[in-house]
């Protein structure tokens, strides 16, 4: 506890004495490196669910627990002529009531070659990014899921060659992209993706028609089914995006996303999503696990409320979010503060609940409740 504590306390300073050492980057004429990051603590309260089958699984006798984090991330980007360096490297350190652990992830870390005006190619560890949805994508097949509870967070990228034709137009349709990409396995290399030796081929077709984001994907397993993507974003108005995804396993399991984002005329902002998966689990099937992976139902629906500046309160805000289990009727439920100060220091505290019947998904959570205290540095 004393070592986050002495992290937070540090951040705070550097945010506090930071302008005392600014100096002004847009004098350089020619920029060679750029670099970007953050430093984060974080701190978790969390009371126990004496009710859930894993307190006793786990044989735990305590009521609470104590969890710490922190984090370095570094993002970097070399420029020579055509070739641009990315990459992107975090430190992690956890504590959970005293159990620690070091984590050194290299999320990124690829060359990127313009070849001319209309073609480039990338070459290394990278994050797609594919899709349009804010929590959850799974018309991303190249790219490691999200975390829903924190969708915002960097995510670590696979190994792969990239090759991208652009090229913009006059006319209804305003830019065509297509992607090109290869994604290697082996007992080693993109492990996680398939343990063992496989090849990956996918092509993305991007079109910017009408003023709508329009992609189609198709994605190539000599070890895998095959997949078919589709995805889409439209502004109908400035205030008003409608969004949405596609996902299909040839003879196999489909997935879609459907979401929106709306702000309302007091600048409050809206984000809700609506996701189904033909393979997650339904309401009896939750009810007999004991340990289930992270989101594991055939459907959820999220809903995000946040609003600047309450009460005239500058460089703050407030947040409303709701994770709700379709199946079961379970939620996480979390109601937070955001404050940032001048020098990119911004502190989030927020309380987080799970509610649901005993047998249900976030009803039988090992953390019934938890306050959440972070602390973020942005350089």
């Amino acid at each position: 506890m004393i070592r986050s504590l002495l992290v937070i306390l540090l951040l705070w300073n550097v945010g506090i004495h930071a302008d005392d050492y600014s100096f002004d980057m847009e004098s350089i004429e020619t920029k060679s490196f750029e670099y970007s990051g953050y430093l984060r603590s974080e701190y978790k309260y969390q009371t126990l669910n004496q009710d859930s089958p894993l307190y006793a699984f786990l044989n735990r006798s305590d009521s609470s627990q104590n969890a710490f984090l922190n984090e370095a991330l570094f993002r970097f980007t070399h420029y020579k002529d055509d070739f641009k360096l990315i990459g992107a490297l975090s430190a992690r350190y956890v504590n959970i009531d005293g159990v620690d652990d070091d984590l050194y992830t290299v999320y990124q870390l690829y060359t990127h070659n313009t070849l001319s005006i209309n073609h480039s190619i990338d070459v290394g560890k990278k994050t797609l990014k594919w899709g349009t949805g804010y929590f959850f994508n799974p018309a991303a097949f190249l790219d490691r899921p999200k975390d829903p509870t924190q969708p915002e967070n960097a995510y670590e990228g696979y190994v792969m060659v990239d090759y991208t034709y652009n090229k913009s137009f006059e006319g209804n349709l305003k830019n065509l992209q297509l992607d090109l990409v290869y994604m290697p396995t082996t007992a080693r290399v993109n492990d996680d993706f398939y343990n063992g030796q496989s090849s990956n081929l996918s092509a993305k077709l991007y079109l910017l028609y009408l003023d709508t984001d329009i992609s189609f994907i198709y994605l190539y397993s000599d070890t895998q089914k095959d997949k078919i993507g589709f995805t889409f974003s439209k502004n109908l108005e400035t205030y008003f995006e409608v969004h949405g995804e596609y996902a299909k396993e040839i003879a196999g399991y489909h997935s879609y996303l459907l979401g929106l984002k709306y702000v309302t005329e007091s600048d409050i902002t809206i984000i809700s999503e609506y996701y189904y998966d033909s393979e997650g689990l339904t309401k009896d099937e939750i009810r007999s696990s004991i340990k289930l992976l992270p989101f594991p139902a055939k459907s959820y629906f999220i809903n995000k409320f946040s609003k600047k500046e309450p009460l005239g309160i500058v460089y703050s805000s407030v947040y409303f979010k709701d994770m709700l289990n379709v199946e079961d009727n379970s939620h996480l439920d979390t109601l937070g503060f955001i404050y940032t100060f001048k020098n990119n220091l911004e502190i989030d505290f927020s309380y987080n609940l799970n509610s649901g019947d005993q047998e249900s998904e976030f009803g039988k959570k090992l953390v019934s409740d938890f306050t959440w205290l972070k602390a973020t540095w942005y350089f």
